[in-house]
Order: structure tokens, then sequence, then C-alpha cells
């Protein structure tokens, strides 16, 4: 488990944010958006200034970035292993995307059909199927969680679903518990339980900063997580197979005359942010110095492909552990400390977003102490709200309100272990 002092020293070498010349605070706040790399920063003041032109025309400064634009969507295939299996689709937020996209079923849903939502998700993957079922007159479930073990329970789950159930609508991981969702499982299950038209839709956006997307591994029909929180630019991705695509291809927001058959272009709405996507792109490089790092430079030579996002994404797995395995330990040692989610530190099995209240001390208390210390950190409901309503009524947060909620402390491969270190000290006075 141990990790070289010098690994965490190169890694953040390629973020300005942890110059030293800066006065920055710790920045434990990552799962409400990542810092970004050099790289990504050059590439979009680059691109906006020289080559901020419109696509689609016959001039050659149009075409390359007609050109930056494709190798974006061809990127973010390689990025979610999704090249041969569906496409993806560029767009603001992923709170949009879904928003696009529970639209596009209102024209494909019958009365009578069923919409299962858990109930830990962010709420950018639950409102929008709840507004579509208010809207639609389907019918509405939603997959609970139980408050002592804090699981969203597959065998819970296979209850609720029905011949009449089209959209199951899950989070990989919850942005306050930190447990990873046995996405393949559940596809698995979902499908076998109610047929191959079923379409199970997942937020990855608490995932993806941590672990290697795999659509194609996990048979998802619809994946969707936010770059901003992934070392890049605030915008997002949706990918979709070719069946769920071809599902609602008619039904994209993007004009009429937009072809259908063109998948990506008709769910991107008055199209993509070009320099974002050109930042977006420039992610593989910084992917490619990570897997260099692990593998002591087998991957600089040799161009962008899958073995180089497995090998990024073991060495994120790696630097982070440490740091899970460490704060966990000292969260537990606590005896009026409850974690929010799992308290074990696996990798398998949960990643560093990690939550938990006190059981006298409010979190807004806990936070403020902490963030006087120079830790930027937050307590609330990180819009899970549904999840932490259900907590709060259940009593599992000690009489803590929605808004007061939780203390979240959410790390990534470029936090140190000085600064969890750091972390403690601060925690020990309060805790």
């Amino acid at each position: 488990m141990e990790v070289s002092e010098g690994f965490y020293h190169n890694v953040r070498a390629h973020f300005p944010y942890f110059q030293s010349n800066k006065k920055h605070p710790v920045f434990f706040e990552n799962a409400g958006g990542s810092q970004v790399p050099a790289v990504v920063i050059d590439a979009i003041s680059n691109y906006m200034r020289d080559s901020y032109v419109q696509l689609g025309a016959a001039y050659e400064l149009s075409k390359e970035a007609t050109k930056m634009l494709a190798d974006t969507h061809s990127f973010l295939k390689i990025f979610m292993n999704a090249e041969v299996v569906g496409e993806v689709v560029l767009g603001p937020s992923t709170s949009q995307l879904v928003a696009n996209l529970s639209a596009s079923y209102a024209g494909i849903l019958s009365p009578g059909d069923e919409i299962v939502v858990q109930e830990a998700n962010h709420e950018a993957n639950a409102g929008p199927w709840v507004k579509l079922a208010k809207r639609g007159g389907f019918s509405l479930k939603f997959w609970k969680i139980n408050p002592q073990s804090f699981e969203s329970s597959i065998d819970d789950l296979i209850k609720l679903l029905s011949p009449s159930t089209k959209i199951v609508a899950v989070t990989h991981v919850s942005n306050i518990l930190g447990e990873i969702l046995d996405l393949e499982k559940l596809v698995k299950v979902v499908k076998e339980e109610v047929g191959d038209r079923v379409r199970v839709v997942a937020d990855g956006v608490a995932y993806a900063p941590h672990r290697a997307i795999d659509v194609m591994k996990w048979g998802v029909d619809w994946y969707v997580f936010s770059t901003y929180k992934v070392y890049g630019p605030h915008m997002s991705a949706l990918f979709g197979t070719f069946d769920a695509f071809d599902e609602v291809k008619d039904e994209g927001p993007n004009h009429f005359f937009v072809p259908s058959s063109d998948f990506s272009y008709k769910f991107e709405l008055g199209g993509a942010s070009h320099e974002g996507s050109a930042g977006i792109l420039a992610l593989s490089h910084y992917l490619k110095a990570l897997a260099a790092m692990k593998h002591r430079n087998t991957y600089t030579a040799i161009g962008f492909d899958r073995q180089v996002v497995e090998a990024a994404f073991a060495a994120i797995t790696q630097l982070e552990q440490p740091l899970q395995h460490t704060l966990l330990g000292f969260l537990k040692s606590k005896p009026d400390v409850v974690i929010i989610g799992l308290s074990s530190s696996q990798a398998r099995i949960r990643v560093p977003t990690i939550s938990f209240v006190h059981k006298t001390k409010s979190s807004t208390e806990i936070v403020k102490h902490i963030e006087k210390a120079g830790i930027a950190t937050r307590n609330g409901n990180m819009y899970a709200y549904r999840l932490v309503t259900a907590l709060v009524e259940q009593g599992a947060l000690f009489g803590n309100s929605i808004d007061d909620g939780v203390v979240r402390i959410s790390m990534v491969h470029y936090n140190t272990p000085h600064e969890v270190s750091l972390l403690m000290d601060c925690l020990d006075k309060i805790l």
C-alpha cells in the first residue's frame, strides 16, 4: 500500500494549483470539481487564441476545428471503452444531458410503463425521471437505501421490477456514500428480469475520477459523467449504445433538419463547447503521463489507446488507496463519529469520497473548524437530496438537518499522505 513521496510530487507537478508560490488551501473538495492539469488549460487557451472558428466550413482552419471535435468524441469512446458498442454525446453538465435524455423518452414511453429511480442518486439522475413520470403519467418507483447499512440491495431492486419497467436510473458511486455499485451485475439482473428493452441509465460522475469506465464490459445502456470532475473543463459526456440511441434518434433535442442518424449532433443542442472539447482532448496527454509514471515511461512513445486508460487509472487507484485507508482508519477510531457509507477501505468496493457525521456536533461546525485550518471541504446534502432526506428521517444523521447534512472529505490521486495528516491533526481537536 506504500507509495513513494516522489510519485505524488510528480503527479502534482502537472497541476498549477499546487505550485509552491500559490497559497491555496489543501483541496479536499474534489467531488465538487477537480483541479485541472496545465496541459488542459493550455489546450483551451491555444484553441481560443489560434483556432476559434466555426465548424463545417471549407477553409483550412475550420477543417482543423472540425477534426478536433471529432477527435474529442473518439478520445471519449476510448476513455469509456465505447468504440464498438455505441456513441458519445458532449454537453455542459450531467444534469443537462440527463434532462435532455429523459425528455427524449417522453415520446417513447407508453401509459402503464414504469420508471425505477435509485434513492441514493445525485439529483441529476433522479429529478429528470421523476418529472418525466409526473408529466407523462408513468409509474414511478424508488429503489430505497437501507439506513442502517447504507446499502442499496439488488435484491430490493428486483422486487420493484416488472414487465412494465422501461427505465432504471442508478448511480455507479454515490457522491456521499462512496460505495461502488456492481454495475455489471445490476445490468445483468435487470435484463434477465425484464428483458433487453429496459434501459439502465447510470450516473458515473463520482466513479469516473477514480476508476476506468468500461461500458462495453458492464453492458449498460446509458452512462454519463462530468469531465470537470475528471481533471477537465466544465462539460460532460453521455454514452449510449447503438440500440439505445436508435430508440430515441427522432427525439433528439437539436434542430429538426439535423439528421437523426448523426446521434452525437442530434443530441448536442447548439453544439458542444469547442474550446472545452479541446481541453477534454488534451486529457489524453495527462493520462499518458500518468501511465508512464507508473510503468517507467512504457507509454510515452505510443499513441493513446485503451491500454493507456487502464494503466493511468491503475496509477490513480494506487495513489488514492493509502489516503483512503488512513482517513477511514482515523475516523473509525473516534467513538462519536459515524461514517456514512462503507467503513471498509477496499479499492474494489469504494472510492475516497468519505462522509461522516458526529453524534453531538453539527456538520457545519466541523467544516468551519476545518476551513480555519486552511483546508477546503464542505458539508450539506451535495445534491443527493433524496438520499440525505431519507437518512435524516430515519435518524441516521443524529438530528442534523438536510442542509447541514454530512461532512464530506473527497480525495483524488493528487492529494497526499501529508495533507491527510494535516486534516487528521485538525479533526483531532474537534472530534
